[in-house]
């Protein structure tokens, strides 16, 4: 007898399974495995001609709520499916907002996971006095009002080409 090791720590004897068996064993274990890498938002990118007050109507039609234009992206709105996030994805939604004779494009969003990129605390003999980075308390004041830049480089957002503005009207 044969035992393999498959996700969910499930193991069975490959003499006890018929060819089918396997197959659709193995197909569900994949489906459910591939379901938990993406995530569907209950967003939706809408390209619609007509303007805003037509991106409204259908918007209400369907269901959603009409967000609003997109940055300088002409004719791009962003539509907010009305009720709770369910994160999957929703082809009849899309297919049903496609059909408008106004509609060029729907895309319902995805999430996107960010991978941790090994962070590491500057070398900086400065470090423990920049309170703006990581306000530990330091100077006397309440900890944790920092800029909370260790999150963000946890996520593997450098800053690169990001311009960070402090005001301090004390």
């Amino acid at each position: 007898s044969i035992l393999v090791d498959v996700p969910y720590s499930l193991s069975f004897s490959l003499q006890k399974m018929t060819s089918l068996t396997l197959f659709v064993l193995f197909g569900c274990l994949h489906a459910c495995t591939y379901a938990d890498k993406i995530r569907y938002t209950n967003e939706w990118i809408v390209e619609v001609k007509g303007g805003p007050e037509v991106a409204d109507e259908i918007a209400q039609r369907h269901g959603f709520k009409n967000l609003g234009k997109i940055g300088n992206l002409q004719d791009h709105f962003r539509f907010l499916l009305q009720g709770e996030l369910s994160g999957l994805h929703m082809s009849s939604k899309s297919e049903a907002i496609s059909q408008e004779k106004q509609v060029i494009n729907a895309q319902q969003q995805v999430v996107k996971r960010r991978v941790k990129k090994g962070y590491t605390a500057p070398v900086d003999s400065q470090w423990h006095k920049q309170w703006s980075l990581k306000n530990t308390g330091q100077t006397n004041g309440p900890s944790g009002l920092d800029l909370n830049v260790e999150k963000a480089w946890l996520q593997g957002i450098t800053g690169e080409g990001v311009i960070v503005g402090v005001v301090d009207d004390g």
